[in-house]
């Protein structure tokens, strides 16, 4: 019965185009097909292919009881529109799992699988199904299930220029392959990136995580001083751990790359997207020829889904929009300590 409800729990919910303006309690319910939000008298439904994005997700690193915060972006009447969701964390980690089950349930894929010691790369269509520790392609022309470990990706690049695209790299102690996956759209991979990058451990392994005690070096690169300095400022509120160094523009930065000493201290680079001389996504494409695996994440004005799309094709660590409000800052420093972890 497509119907049933598949999770039930009480959470704060908090509606970014909310008439009250403020957070309130409320009741979730979610089935395969809708998400429902009950506040109060009234319920709010949302279905689940108008889901675009994980904006926010648990960090493994916090305790079962603590309150964490998952939010969603999603359309709705052709606007966007974001629903943040408070509860413990241990509820929160099990929402996630069964979400990203269902966001990413049939997909219809096309996969092409190379091992190491074989030539072949035959591209076959597949149907995707994922859970907290498997990926399934299961293909549509009768063939063999291709099951692979979440454990056992060692990488993977978002990618292509004629499909939106994904490529695994799998490691285990028996073979080396390489998993080229086609989407039918950007958002179905923007969704499967935000898979792999998330945590879905068990929920019994919630605190095992380290969070990571160290200084983690920044290179905050913007055009505009006053947004350079907003950022700066809050990001340090949020967080103890980041060291900020400023750089006015791409070139700037890349000239500070190109040093490998100086380079060496970066973990990880935040840069604007409209900047003159050089735009986010083409600094991003330089980074990248210089320096393939220094985490980048691109800060980006509300409403920037075609920015979006081609900083995923250039492999984009991550990206984050730019909102009014004081969260954007606490999701920009989670996005920073995933992505250097």
């Amino acid at each position: 019965m497509t119907d049933s409800i598949i999770a039930e729990f009480g959470a704060v919910v908090d509606f970014s185009r909310s008439t009250s303006g403020a957070p309130s309690r409320g009741r979730i319910a979610m089935t395969p097909a809708q998400i429902r939000v009950r506040s109060g008298e009234v319920t709010r439904r949302i279905d689940v292919d108008e889901v675009f994005d994980i904006v926010r997700d648990v960090s493994m690193a916090a305790a079962a009881d603590s309150t964490e915060t998952v939010t969603l972006a999603f359309d709705s009447g052709g606007r966007r529109e974001t629903l943040a969701v408070q509860a413990d964390a241990a509820t929160l980690v099990k929402f996630q799992r069964l979400l990203f089950r269902q966001l990413l349930v049939d997909a219809a894929v096309s996969v092409a699988h190379r091992r190491a010691d074989d030539q072949t790369d035959d591209r076959r269509p597949c149907r995707l199904a994922v859970s907290a520790t498997e990926i399934r392609f299961e293909p549509t022309d009768g063939g063999d299930r291709i099951t692979v470990h979440r454990d056992d990706v060692a990488r993977f690049s978002l990618s292509g220029t004629d499909a939106p695209a994904v490529v695994l790299y799998l490691s285990a102690a028996d073979r080396a392959e390489r998993l080229s996956v086609r989407f039918p759209s950007f958002r179905l991979l923007n969704l499967f990136g935000r898979y792999l990058r998330a945590d879905l451990l068990a929920v019994d392994a919630l605190g095992s995580v380290s969070d990571g005690s160290g200084a983690i070096e920044v290179l905050l690169v913007d055009d505009d001083e006053q947004s350079r300095e907003m950022t700066r400022v809050f990001l340090s509120e949020q967080s103890d751990r980041l060291s900020i160094t400023e750089a006015e523009s791409s070139l700037a930065a890349l000239e500070r790359l190109s040093d490998p000493r100086r380079a060496a201290r970066i973990d990880c680079i935040v840069s604007d997207y409209k900047m003159p001389e050089m735009d986010g996504i083409e600094f991003l494409s330089a980074v990248r020829d210089r320096h393939p695996t220094l985490p980048f994440i691109l800060y980006t004005g509300r409403g920037s889904e075609t920015v979006a799309k081609k900083a995923i094709l250039d492999d984009v660590t991550d990206y984050v929009e730019k909102e009014v409000g004081p969260k954007q800052y606490e999701t920009l420093v989670e996005r920073i300590e995933k992505a250097v972890r």
